[in-house]
């Protein structure tokens, strides 16, 4: 799966580079340390089998932008994620036909790999360099569950293509610095606006650098989930943060 998004991401930004005449191309380079604050794994109407399950691991992310500071940026990224985590089960779970009893040894296998294709605005710009942009982001994304535990388990899989909004912005601090934000989301219409949504969002500083990098140090956020509220069915609720570096040029 990762081989595929990749060499979409790779072939759009070479075809889009040879259309951008009146505009300049930019790659940004992401890693840093991604750490689990919450992993939610719930039967109907039941509580969290794997409350307080916790884990850390490296984390990338590629993006390739197409600018035009007066106009609509276009932007394709690519973001892995992967965590196998083994701990014990926190509460009764019954789901998927499967029964997983309280306190046995567990394992999950958790991936969420997404290639996104985003687009943005200036909706807000000054001399000074400050903007906020707004647009929109068609994230596609893999999702795999794979809970085992004392000879019993169920592996979940599934692909879509979310919709949601894209936000960016920019406020000078002086002698090259200068707040920065970006995020892609889309808020839960039922439940829980934030918990069953899905937001990625990166906060920080950057730093402008020599003819036109520039370096990027924050924290990214990525939370969300489903609750389907079916029978034998199971209800997911994700909430990672990443201490993040960023190099663009």
């Amino acid at each position: 799966m990762s081989k595929i998004f990749i060499t979409i991401l790779i072939s759009l930004a070479f075809n889009l580079g040879a259309r951008a005449a009146e505009t300049f191309t930019r790659l940004e380079v992401e890693a840093g340390l991604i750490t689990t604050k919450n992993i939610e794994i719930r039967g109907f109407q039941q509580q969290n089998a794997t409350a307080n399950w916790r884990k850390s691991a490296a984390t990338w992310r590629l993006e390739y932008w197409r600018v035009n500071q007066d106009g609509w940026n276009f932007g394709a990224i690519y973001q892995p994620l992967s965590l196998n985590y083994s701990d014990f089960i926190s509460n009764d779970l019954n789901a998927k036909g499967k029964s997983f009893l309280k306190r046995a040894p567990a394992t999950l296998e958790y991936q969420f790999p997404t290639l996104r294709f985003s687009a943005n605005y200036p909706i807000f710009k000054n001399p000074q360099g400050d903007y906020i942009r707004l647009g929109g982001s068609a994230i596609m994304r893999y999702a795999k569950v794979e809970l085992r535990s004392a000879g019993t388990g169920f592996s979940d899989t599934n692909f879509i293509a979310i919709p949601v909004a894209n936000l960016e912005l920019k406020k000078g601090l002086g002698h090259a610095w200068s707040l920065f934000a970006r995020a892609d989301f889309l808020p839960g219409i039922q439940g829980s606006v934030f918990l069953d949504g899905l937001f990625d969002v990166f906060a920080g500083f950057r730093r402008e650098l020599t003819a036109g990098k520039h370096l990027d140090l924050g924290i990214r956020s990525f939370f969300g989930g489903y609750d389907p509220a079916k029978r034998d069915d199971y209800a997911n609720r994700i909430f990672f943060n990443s201490a993040v570096v960023r190099f663009a040029w």
